[in-house]
């Protein structure tokens, strides 16, 4: 097979994988009681890992902004699953804690994760530790791709 054709079939692949990532992060998911979007317990994973993150702190590490963080903090509070309180340091800022409800649905989430991440290595189990570092390498190199391309995107478009 040619260097072009593996290029495109690698291509190819990405926008599969990109299609599929997609697809489950618009699909609710079950964690215990809970029914969560993947952005929703995204957040409740970083508050749980991150007691009294503040939302912009939350904003700076999900690369979101903090009105969009807002969004799904709001939702998650009428859930029940988080709570804020003020912050002394700053009386502008409000901190951000797993209630009851949502420590379990953290831990839920980490064990059902946990279940997804062993399930996805054991179908690697064929692969080579050598396979495994190439695919690592490339897609590493991948991802400075797409870095560029969105940084290009961002300064073609005046935003951060």
């Amino acid at each position: 097979m040619e260097r072009k054709e593996i290029l495109d079939q690698i291509w190819d692949a990405q926008d599969e994988a990109y299609d599929l990532m997609s697809e489950y992060d618009a699909l609710p998911h079950h964690y215990g009681d809970n029914i969560l979007y993947q952005a929703e317990a995204y957040i409740v994973g970083w508050i749980g890992r991150k007691p009294d993150i503040t939302t912009t702190e939350l904003a700076d590490v999900l690369k979101k902004t903090p009105s969009a963080c807002s969004q799904i903090i709001r939702k998650l509070i009428s859930k029940g699953l988080v709570e804020q309180t003020r912050n002394e340091q700053n009386k502008r800022q409000y901190n951000l804690r797993l209630t009851d409800s949502g420590r379990q649905l953290y831990k839920d989430h980490v064990a059902f994760n946990e279940y997804c991440q062993k399930a996805t290595f054991e179908m690697l189990s064929d692969l080579s530790d050598q396979d495994l570092a190439a695919h690592l390498r490339v897609q590493r190199r991948l991802n400075e791709a797409y870095t560029r391309d969105v940084e290009r995107s961002r300064a073609h478009y005046g935003r951060k």
